[in-house]
């Protein structure tokens, strides 16, 4: 079943609480209206009970009627009543109940079989304790004639009224929605197409709908640079493993050939397994990544001790400091315990070193810190060679990122080094962070919250 937009469910109920105020309206001036006619018909009545009075002459044991007096005045009769309540002179309209009492100066209701009607009384004494009384009676119908009146007026104007209403309240919903319906629009444009750069249009968004559309702007803004990245990643990720897909291609369709010797062919070999490394170990870091990104990759943390973990990585990086000349300087506290993941942290500290050892300068020195500052245990990375300049340093940390090609692409730098470094120090509650200038090094400091035991 269909279910109804919301700018016609807003439109039937802006139409319904439109038409039962003016029907609540409606009815409270009906209500006062009508007691205000009943008021002036009783004032009028009793005005006209009096002047009929005036008709009447008393003597002292006697009375007697105008000539001219008329029991008859517009809609009101008159009657002349004995003490005993017996009609003496004039008549009462057809229907009339015919035995009511009489009460002096006081109005009172009556209904018959199809009418009611209004009576107020005057006593006359006369003689020697004698009375005469003097009524008038007025028929509802004039109230009940304005009644119907208003009623039909009602039944006239109210399906009017209701077309009225749902016009209004479907023009104020419609343009009160519209940018909802371009919101819908836009999302359907962009999920049907490939340009992500389009944007709801502000300029008629007021209030909560600004904030609408300023979500959604955001949120396509955000969807353009996730799936930018990702474009980038797919397109980086495919250079990288290109490269030594071609190198061992051609290396082994050249240890493949007939005039090639026993050597050459076993450097030939050596060139494939050492591509075919490189290229594991950049498998492994995407594996890292993608995993980190679906909350899948599991950190196993246990004690460790940062200082003896960065002396451990010093080691394993010494080789290629010594190929370049470069001095590794160790100033590591003892006893810095943090829970972590050991292969991790022992990723963040390799990579960090061999950055220094690849960027730094040759017959240059790597001073390698661990402290601790206040709860946290430091561990700084500062080398003295050619630094970052400034428009790179917050683009660094992302996948595939090279401040320099002609640097950047030498062995077993694959861009996804720093990205790793990243994760794995914020995956540990931590932080990682750099200050760099150009000519003169750069420094990496990575916190960690001290805790556990050895």
């Amino acid at each position: 079943m269909k279910r109804m937009p919301l700018k016609w469910k807003v439109t039937l109920w802006y139409a319904g609480m439109l038409v039962v105020l003016v029907f609540l309206v409606l009815g409270f001036l009906l209500y006062n209206s009508e007691q205000m006619l009943r008021s002036e018909s009783v004032s009028r009545l009793e005005d006209m009970v009096w002047d009929f009075v005036d008709g009447i002459r008393l003597n002292d044991d006697s009375y007697e009627l105008d000539e001219d007096i008329r029991f008859y005045e517009g809609s009101v009769v008159f009657s002349v009543y004995d003490s005993d309540g017996s009609l003496l002179y004039g008549s009462v309209p057809e229907g009339f109940p015919t035995s009511t009492p009489l009460k002096a100066y006081g109005i009172q209701e009556f209904t018959g079989l199809d009418e009611t009607w209004t009576t107020y009384d005057i006593m006359i004494p006369y003689g020697n304790g004698q009375t005469l009384w003097a009524r008038g009676i007025n028929t509802a119908e004039t109230l009940t004639t304005v009644e119907h009146l208003v009623v039909r007026l009602l039944v006239i104007a109210c399906p009017l009224l209701i077309a009225v209403a749902l016009l209004v309240g479907y023009s104020i919903t419609r343009r009160a929605l519209l940018p909802v319906d371009e919101i819908c629009r836009t999302a359907d444009e962009i999920s049907g197409g490939t340009d992500l750069s389009r944007r709801i249009p502000e300029e008629r968004a007021r209030g909560e709908m600004r904030q609408l559309t300023d979500t959604f702007n955001h949120m396509f803004a955000r969807l353009e640079e996730s799936f930018a990245k990702e474009r980038q990643f797919t397109s980086d990720a495919s250079h990288e493993l290109r490269t030594p897909i071609a190198v061992i291609r051609s290396q082994a369709e050249y240890a493949l050939m007939d005039d090639v010797t026993e050597e050459e062919r076993k450097e030939g070999l050596e060139v494939i397994l050492k591509q075919s490394e490189q290229m594991s170990s950049l498998v492994s870091r995407l594996l890292t990544l993608a995993r980190a990104d679906s909350g899948k990759q599991a950190l196993r943390k246990a004690p460790v001790d940062l200082g003896l973990a960065a002396a451990a990585a010093a080691e394993k990086v010494q080789k290629k400091a010594s190929l370049r000349k470069i001095r590794i300087q160790c100033h590591l506290s003892p006893e810095l315990i943090v829970q972590g993941d050991a292969g991790s942290l022992d990723q963040v500290l390799v990579n960090l070193l061999e950055n220094a050892v690849q960027y730094g300068k040759e017959e240059g020195h790597i001073c390698l810190t661990v402290e601790k500052e206040g709860r946290e245990a430091v561990c700084r990375v500062e080398d003295d060679g050619i630094g970052i300049a400034p428009e790179h340093l917050d683009k660094i940390w992302n996948r595939f990122y090279r401040v320099d090609e002609a640097h950047g692409s030498g062995e077993g730098n694959s861009g996804l080094g720093l990205a790793l470094v990243k994760w794995i120090a914020e995956a540990h509650g931590g932080s990682v962070s750099v200050k760099s200038e150009p000519g003169k090094g750069s420094r990496f400091t990575v916190r960690l919250p001290l805790g556990g035991e050895k």
